[in-house]
This record gives structure tokens, sequence and C-alpha cells, in this order.
């Protein structure tokens, strides 16, 4: 039993002195472009060739087309990674928050706002596998359905983490990478939610191939959500070579650290409402 706690306390030992958190998301945007790179490579390699699936007229195939065709296990692989990769991000922030990496959340709003974050990531990404498992050619109307569980899973998903950062910017007001990255946020949502409506409505018309430039554009603009969270999660490094070489944190030890906490401590407890939740 003694070694069994001590390998456990190793474990979270390894967890807390890891400095790369970033990599996590970094590497998530590195495959899904690599791969959307890849399929649009493909697709110019065959002359334009014009996929099964497309409709009469089409130039421009979607995303799916030419991943159906004899690229699966790519397509496949890659959604698998990015999304395993995209989760594991979600999850570390919300890791690092709570060992006092990044900025602690205050109120349980915040951290319930985390929580769906993660849950609905997980959700859409279950989506996006499925879809690329369930390609458009053998099972179409099933890879719709995956792709709308893909769109909205993550739609929410990034919604809950705006949501976060909107309250975390009011309690570490003075924290301008907070604010940077709350700023970020609310612009890929917005830009989000213009093309998804676009998409929707592009879909209806006769002409497939402004929708599928919009698809297009969509996927490659969802990569942008894994830059944002490695925005998120730089400061854990720079805060965690500080405590190798002073013993602390930032907000841990650092005197004007401490009075700042405290002076948001205070705030948050004369609040009206939902209180502290200190960690």
């Amino acid at each position: 039993m003694p070694d069994e706690k001590g390998a456990y306390r190793s474990r979270f030992s390894i967890l807390e002195s890891f400095r790369f958190y970033w990599l996590l998301p970094l590497t998530s945007v590195i495959a899904w472009w690599a791969m959307l790179i890849a399929l649009m490579t493909i697709w110019a390699a065959s002359n334009y060739r014009i996929y099964p699936a497309e409709d009469a007229g089409s130039t421009v195939p979607y995303v799916s087309d030419i991943a159906a065709s004899g690229v699966k296990p790519l397509f496949i692989a890659c959604d698998a990674v990015q999304g395993t990769l995209f989760v594991l991000a979600l999850m570390s922030e919300r890791y690092l928050r709570h060992k006092g990496r990044l900025e602690r959340n205050r109120y349980k709003a915040e951290k319930i706002m985390s929580t769906f974050a993660i849950i609905f990531a997980v959700i859409g990404q279950i989506g996006l596998v499925l879809l690329s498992i369930l390609d458009t050619y053998r099972h179409h109307h099933a890879h719709v359905i995956c792709l709308g569980i893909f769109v909205v899973g993550i739609g929410i998903a990034a919604a809950c983490s705006f949501c976060e950062f909107a309250m975390l910017r009011k309690n570490y007001y003075e924290v301008h990478w907070l604010r940077f990255s709350y700023i970020l946020k609310l612009g890929w949502v917005v830009v989000a939610m213009g093309l998804a409506i676009a998409f929707v409505v592009l879909m209806g018309i006769s002409n497939p191939d402004p929708g599928a430039i919009v698809e297009w554009t969509l996927a490659y603009w969802y990569g942008f959500f894994g830059i944002i969270l490695m925005v998120d999660l730089l400061p854990a490094s720079r805060r965690s070579q500080q405590r190798e070489r002073n013993g602390g944190y930032i907000f841990g030890l650092d005197m004007a650290g401490s009075n700042r906490n405290l002076m948001n401590d205070g705030e948050v407890n004369c609040g009206s409402g939902t209180g502290s939740l200190s960690e």
C-alpha cells in the first residue's frame, strides 16, 4: 500500500512539474490543419476531379467528399488525434487552475462553465470521429447527424469557455493575459457563428459551391480555437519556471501576488449571491 501511495504521488509530481501543456492544443492544430492541407493536395493532384457524392454542376468538393474517397484511414486517424489532444488541452486548463499555475476559479459558476466546456468538447469530438467513420458515401444521413453533433458540441464548449473567461476577467482585471484571451475567444465565437449560419443557409441553394467554400473556411477557422487554448496554457509554463527558481508560484509566494489574491478574495466574499469557492 505505501508503494501505491508513493506511485500516486509520483504521478502527480510529474503533472505538477510538466511545463509544456501548451503543446497539447498546438499539436492538435497541427494534426487538423495538416489533414485539411493533405485533402486539398489530394484533390489538386487528381486534377480537381468531381467526386461521386457531389451534386450536379458542383466544382468544389466538401471536405467529407474527398475524405471518403480512398483516404478514409487518414481522415479517421487525424480526427482521433486532434480530438483527443483538444479535450486533453481543456482538461489541462482546468487542472492547472486547480493547482494555481493559472489564475484560480473563484466562483462556482466558473468551474461549472469549465466542466461543461470539457463535457461538450468530448461530445463534439465523438461526433467528429463517428462522422469520419460513417462516411458520406455509405452512411450519408448518419454522417450529417454526426456533423451536427460535432458543430453543436464544439460550439457550446467554446461558448462555455468564453463565459468562464468573462468571469475570470472580472476577478483578475489586472491580468492582461486573461483579457487578451477573452477578446480572442469572443472574436472566434462571433466569426464561427457567422460561418456556421452561412453554411446552413448556403446548403439550401441550388449551387453547392458556396456552401463547400464556407465549409472549408469553417474547418480552417476551427483550428484557431486550438491556438487560443495554447495562449491560455502558456502562462503555466512561465510560472513553472519561476517556481523552480524561487520555490513558489507567481500568485503564491510572491508578496504582490499574495496581496492581489487576498484583495480579490475579499471582493468575492463581499459580493452578492454565489460566494467564494477557494481551492
